[in-house]
């Protein structure tokens, strides 16, 4: 075997692969002798099926296998040997390559492109300034909350009759054609929350009835979303989407939460180490609290306005002839001419973020440990069961789900990529120059769309 490489632009080479009869020729004749053994066929012992024929039936397919296995062993090796930084997998020269005769060959040769990873300087400093958005609570988000809060340590009473306010409980059966109670249709117990109703005529027909009355409505047209319907009805969201009858609510209890009075006996129930004496004060706590929320697209805005900051300052030259051939090889179906600028433009562009990132993870010894990911998936556990934190009764609990999760590697692998992310705003906050600005939701949204 012989391979050398040959230089064919500043970033661009060509491997050529030569492989002679004695590179494959054992491990065929291994493999052929393999299927002689285990051939079973009928008028020959086990064994002893004539070697020349196991060799015509098999011969060019087991040849085929062991050449493609060496090229690709021997590809591999030579890369990794001469320490070659380069883009993605070698692609074949399709113009070079000569189409292969197993019956008349015994040598082969084999041509590859490379595309090689440019070196380039990448230095983090003040000097590159980027505008860090701070997103800020607005009176009107701060009373919402309040509300929220007020109505959340509210006391709960039963009303006689029904208000926009109130959620109703009670038997949810379904109606046939007539309007009457179908026989083994879907039946359950469940509460609807009145002012979650849409359209205003939906939910008119619940407003100011007792408990024992019933109304006759679409779950589709009072709720609309699939999720919800299947949750109120206890069936499969499947059967939700294709539901088209309409159901008899009967009431059984109607309740009504009278929102809790902001004084002292709130203070003692909400930000209770805020030691809070008046509204004011739980105002500015929730404020904090809302900021603080906010922090996660704060930094996720940041993260992509300084990626594309780095992106424009950082001078990364590209193969591009060659980029452009491998994206066209991974994509299934070809692109137009009229599109392959625009969609090598983006491609070039992951391209230079990849190659800064991985440098960013090198020189900064960004590392994601096996706890970090497992504590992560802890956390969110956590978040989805509305659970505050792990205490003795749950841990083992918690641990066995992110064990299970810690097994599934496209799981695990978008928690490695979001928690680079984390420790690259870190790294960026703690090394650019932030020009920090506050601004409300509503515009912070209106520049996110941008």
């Amino acid at each position: 075997m012989n391979i050398t490489k040959e230089s064919t632009g500043k970033l661009t080479a060509e491997i050529k692969i030569q492989i002679n009869e004695d590179d494959y020729n054992e491990p065929v004749s291994k493999t052929l002798k393999d299927y002689q053994r285990k051939a079973n066929i009928p008028g020959f012992r086990p064994g002893k099926f004539p070697f020349s024929l196991i060799k015509k039936m098999y011969g060019k397919a087991v040849q085929a296998e062991e050449i493609n296995k060496v090229l690709s062993d021997s590809l591999t090796k030579y890369i990794t040997d001469n320490k070659l930084d380069i883009f993605g997998n070698p692609l074949p020269d399709k113009e070079k390559q000569k189409a292969i005769d197993f019956d008349t060959q015994k040598d082969f040769d084999f041509y590859f492109d490379i595309g090689i990873i440019p070196d380039f300087e990448l230095i983090l400093s003040d000097k590159i300034k980027v505008v860090y958005n701070k997103i800020i609570a607005d009176d009107k988000t701060i009373d919402l909350q309040l509300k929220q809060i007020c109505q959340q340590f509210g006391e709960l009473t039963n009303p006689e009759t029904s208000s926009e306010e109130d959620s109703v409980y009670g038997k949810i059966e379904e109606l046939d054609q007539d309007g009457k109670i179908k026989e083994g249709g879907i039946n359950n117990n469940s509460s609807i929350l009145i002012n979650k109703i849409n359209p205003k005529k939906a939910r008119e027909i619940f407003i100011g009835i007792k408990k024992n009355d019933f109304v006759d409505f679409n779950p589709f047209k009072a709720i609309g979303n699939f999720h919800d319907i299947a949750g109120l009805l206890n069936i499969d969201v499947k059967i939700a989407e294709s539901l088209e009858s309409d159901f008899r609510f009967t009431i059984n209890e109607i309740n009504h939460v009278k929102p809790a009075s902001v004084d002292e006996k709130l203070f003692s129930k909400v930000y209770i180490e805020d030691n809070l004496k008046n509204e004011k004060e739980l105002k500015n706590s929730i404020k904090a609290d809302i900021e603080k929320s906010y922090t996660q697209e704060s930094d996720f805005k940041f993260f992509l306005d300084t990626k594309n900051k780095l992106i424009e300052i950082t001078n990364i030259p590209l193969p591009d002839d060659f980029l452009k051939k491998q994206m066209l090889e991974m994509n299934e179906k070809e692109i137009p001419d009229n599109e392959l600028i625009d969609q090598y433009d983006k491609y070039a562009e992951s391209m230079k973020w990849q190659l800064i990132e991985n440098k960013l993870v090198k020189e900064n010894k960004i590392e994601i440990t096996e706890e970090e990911i497992k504590e992560h998936f802890k956390k969110l556990i956590l978040s989805q069961m509305n659970i505050p934190q792990v205490d003795e009764k749950n841990t083992k609990f918690i641990d066995e789900i992110a064990g299970n999760m810690m097994k599934k590697e496209d799981e695990v692998r978008n928690v490695v990529n979001m928690l680079v992310v984390l420790k690259l705003v870190e790294l960026f906050k703690s090394l650019l120059k932030l020009n920090n600005k506050n601004i409300s939701m509503e515009d912070f949204i209106k520049l996110a769309n941008k």
